[in-house]
């Protein structure tokens, strides 16, 4: 073998030995999350939605969504798939802080933030998550479990989701066109 062919795979090994160990480092900066919701969709049976005044709450009945405070409304299914969708299955990514000062600055206080309830058939609470969107991060909110201090930033923007208001899920009902008499 010539110098030159010794150099050259020489420097394909130490290139190949750079990419290796690049991405073997690289993988130490993934960040894993998991469902703010691991249990099946079947437990849910009401979710509320809560937003400084505002309240939502969705109610199931056997199979059909229900909005309460708006009977006559027929209730958006491709809204209530979202929420099974994405919203339950939102992932918790990277811990943002601990202290409870900091809630505001993130949008997760109590006053600011809109909370996210579901409960089973049996009212027990299933989550009570409180959600933040401050800031200019589009792609991503912050989160709070009701109880903890710790904020966390999701791994996706659901916060358009937890809207309050009665005609973002529901509408009202398509009136049936009067039957034309026949004139005999």
């Amino acid at each position: 073998m010539t110098n030159t062919t010794k150099y050259s795979i020489g420097a394909l090994a130490l290139l190949i030995l750079l990419y290796l160990g690049n991405q073997n480092s690289q993988s130490s900066y993934n960040v894993e999350g998991e469902p703010i919701y691991s249990g099946s969709g079947e437990n849910v049976h009401r979710i509320l939605l809560t937003e400084e005044d505002k309240k939502l709450e969705l109610v199931r009945s056997d199979t059909t969504w229900k909005i309460t405070q708006a009977d006559s409304f027929t209730i958006k299914d491709f809204q209530v798939e979202k929420v099974f969708d994405r919203l339950l299955k939102v992932e918790q990514e990277m811990l943002i802080s601990s202290k409870a000062e900091k809630w505001s600055k993130f949008g997760v206080d109590d006053s600011s933030g809109r909370h996210f309830q579901v409960f089973d058939e049996d009212n027990n609470e299933l989550l009570h998550y409180v959600f933040g969107n401050s800031g200019q991060d589009y792609q991503h909110n912050y989160i709070r479990e009701n109880k903890s201090n710790d904020v966390y930033r999701t791994n996706d923007n659901v916060y358009f989701l937890l809207n309050t208001s009665t005609t973002y899920w529901g509408q009202k009902p398509k009136k049936d066109e009067p039957l034309e008499e026949d004139e005999s």
